[in-house]
């Protein structure tokens, strides 16, 4: 049946949505006369975003719901290849792995798909989804060599040997198979490259393994911002180009028309792949709060496009009703454990990946502890009044309780539980994290000096800015700290003698032992290069001479049940260093919903601590910064708690409040510290697109970490 675009209505289109895959015959998704066809339907995609990965199973169901009742009908997901080989060659498909699972509920609620396997990602994950064992030649032929997102011939050795475990798992799951999926994304916004890294060749060798896989029956995609297209695509048929921006930061017509130059003649459907809703955060930053209002209907006809609903409403409209968006990020989600990116001059993300979205990330709507109009209910109305038709109900707000105050009553350091949590690795010179066979966490190195050779107004070198953030200690007692961003050296004004020292420091007869604690919080996610954890200069000096015999505990912390607290908290004198605090909560089975079979969900209000990791019940919520700011607060999801006793476990670095305590609250709060100079006692209200489009190049580019990541292969 032949359909005429020229006179399709919104209500009509919505009508082709329902009835896709219902229909008689082949399975097709393609584009005719510059629109999305479906099953022989014209169709506009009306996406979210939402990372499996950043959520635990027993909550992608819900979240998918609410984003069908938000009016979508498609949803876009990135595949993190360190989230399913964490090790060469070890591939994790179960639990909150299971890819499978994930696609057969979207199939089940009737959602398309827009799949993004990488092999980069961005996202603000960690290294961008790359594996850190890329950077191991132990691992890998050339490791921590050769070029990243090139057609460097042992990169794509390794991007081959993913794909080719990843993309025949997913093909059952194309929608011409019967499944979801109706796009694919190659790579992510290429165009930011720098010159000379055969941008093409690299596309075109992504493009080909994928036809080799899943066959001719995907639409396969790129996207960049329009200035980007040429540099991040294949110009003509093979490769569908599509385009990435925030409400008002193109005019329309120039965004479509850089798209439309790459595409093949009626091959152009409008497409905004990321349609920004929010925002990301990184520590240290007020916590983001975009620009969102209702629609004005001034006497200027251009105020609704500087805002987020007149920008959507004229993207829908675009072309006769053919214009398609994917919201970044419908629903954000949490950067649990050590999967947070980084990137700048060195941001670190923060753990909630909130974004700001209409959906929270403990899936609640009106941006909690953020605050502004409720960006669900705007879109859901805006979508509604577009199409016409009344959409699927909103599923309830979840269950979050206020548990009430936990003691954190035993406490021991960290140093004295090196070896419980470690097998040390001896080595002449300290090596990275990723040489010590780590992909995340803490690493420790520790060193014995001689007699003599440590004084007050000693000067401790570590040749080039630590990965990430350190503490500095002697005979266990801490001499101060060391940032990415900062001084390489630290005067270590006052040093304890070994009859001085702490009674949890390793016991030593003659001179004094030196330890370094390395905090890694997160690669840089623009992955242009290699961002080495841990020490990554060898040239450790103690006033000009090098420092040799060196032992490396890997504390990836994967292993919490070994722990071994037996000393009590508020011990006299306090605890030196990073410390490990424990309590325990208790919660009445009552609690329990009878709808979803869970406690409900919670948040650690964490205000008087400084920086740390929280645990329970041995799982990472990730990073906690208080001090920092802007997060004052942890989500707590229901899923990891039990009746009767929880166990809860902070290893904090900086500060311990007096009390010891941490309460568990109803609502987050993204509004500290208070007074710190850094602006985070209040959100980035009415932020400004066009220097958030400003930083996202800041962001990507990255071409700092390439500068640092080659030095150090040079002068390993």
């Amino acid at each position: 049946m032949a359909f005429s675009y020229t006179t399709l209505q919104p209500e009509m289109l919505w009508s082709c949505i329902l009835l896709s895959g219902r229909t008689a015959g082949a399975r097709t998704f393609h584009i005719e006369q510059d629109r999305f066809v479906k099953d022989g339907e014209p169709v506009q995609l009306i996406s979210g975003s939402f990372h499996y990965h950043r959520f635990l199973p027993a909550y992608w169901k819900e979240r998918l719901e609410q984003i069908r009742a938000l009016g979508c009908n498609t949803i876009q997901t990135l595949v993190p290849w360190n989230f399913h080989e964490r090790r060469p060659g070890q591939y994790h498909w179960q639990g909150d792995s299971d890819l499978d699972q994930f696609l057969s509920l979207a199939s089940d609620l009737g959602l398309n798909v827009m799949l993004r396997p990488g092999p980069y990602i961005c996202g603000e994950w960690d290294f961008g989804g790359f594996p850190w064992w890329l950077a191991d030649p132990k691992a890998v032929p050339g490791g921590g060599q050769f070029t990243l997102r090139s057609n460097d011939s042992a990169f794509l050795l390794q991007v081959d040997r993913w794909w080719a475990e990843l993309l025949p798992r997913i093909r059952p799951f194309l929608h011409a198979n019967g499944g979801p999926i109706v796009m694919l994304q190659l790579e992510n916004e290429l165009g930011f490259a720098n010159e000379g890294r055969h941008m093409q060749d690299y596309l075109r060798h992504l493009y080909k393994a994928a036809r080799k896989h899943l066959g001719q029956e995907v639409l396969i995609y790129t996207t960049d911002p329009p200035p980007n297209v040429e540099k991040g695509s294949l110009m003509g048929e093979d490769v569908f180009t599509a385009v990435d921006f925030g409400p008002g930061w193109y005019d329309l017509d120039y965004a479509f028309g850089q798209q439309r130059k790459m595409n093949a003649p009626g091959k152009s459907a409008p497409m905004c792949t990321e349609f920004y809703t929010g925002w990301l955060t990184s520590w240290g930053e007020a916590m983001a709060n975009t620009s969102f209002l209702p629609l004005n209907r001034s006497a200027d006809p251009t105020h609704d496009l500087k805002y987020f609903i007149g920008s959507l409403n004229a993207i829908l409209r675009y072309g006769n009703n053919s214009g398609s968006v994917n919201f970044y990020m419908a629903a954000g989600g949490t950067n649990c454990g050590w999967w947070q990116g980084g990137g700048g001059e060195y941001n670190s993300i923060i753990t909630s990946y909130d974004y700001d979205a209409p959906i929270s990330e403990a899936g609640d709507y009106g941006q909690p502890g953020i605050g502004g109009f409720n960006k669900f209910k705007l879109v859901r109305e805006a979508i509604s009044a577009y199409l016409g038709k009344q959409l699927p109900p909103i599923p309830p707000r979840p269950a979050i309780h206020a548990y009430g105050t936990v003691q954190l009553s035993a406490g021991t350091p960290l140093l004295s539980q090196l070896t419980v949590l470690s097998a040390g690795i001896s080595t002449e010179l300290p090596l990275p994290m990723e040489l010590c066979g780590q992909g995340g966490g803490l690493i420790a190195y520790r060193t014995q000096l001689s007699a003599g050779a440590l004084h007050a107004g000693a000067n401790l070198s570590l040749g080039a800015p630590v990965h990430d953030f350190a503490t500095v200690l002697v005979n266990g007692r801490s001499m101060g700290r060391l940032e990415r961003v900062g001084n390489t050296s630290l005067v270590l004004e006052e040093v304890a003698s070994s009859d001085e020292s702490s009674a949890d420091s390793p016991h030593v007869h003659d001179g004094a032992v030196l330890d370094i604690i390395v905090e890694a919080m997160g690669r840089d996610n623009g992955a242009w290069a290699f961002d080495v954890k841990g020490l990554p200069s060898q040239q450790v000096l103690l006033d000009g001479q090098a420092i040799r015999n060196w032992t490396a505990f890997p504390l990836p912390l994967d292993n919490m049940h070994k722990l071994d607290i037996r000393h009590a908290a508020a011990a006299d004198p306090p605890l030196a260093g990073p410390a490990f605090h424990r309590g325990q909560l208790h919660i009445d089975e009552a609690l329990r919903s009878s709808s979803t079979g869970r406690l409900p969900d919670s948040y650690l209000a964490l205000q008087s601590w400084g920086k740390g990791v929280a645990f329970v019940n041995g799982f990472n919520l990730g990073w906690y910064w208080p001090s920092k700011g802007p997060a004052e607060t942890m989500y707590l999801p229901g899923a990891v708690l039990h009746a009767g006793a929880n166990d809860l476990v902070l290893l904090e670095i900086e500060r311990v409040p007096e009390d010891h305590t941490v309460s568990l609250v109803a609502e987050p709060s993204f509004f500290g510290p208070k007074g710190n100079g850094h602006g985070c006692g209040r959100s980035r209200n009415n932020l400004n697109w066009n220097t958030m489009l400003a930083a996202k190049v800041k962001l990507d580019v990255s071409s700092k970490f390439e500068e640092l990541g080659v030095k150090f292969w040079q002068n390993r």
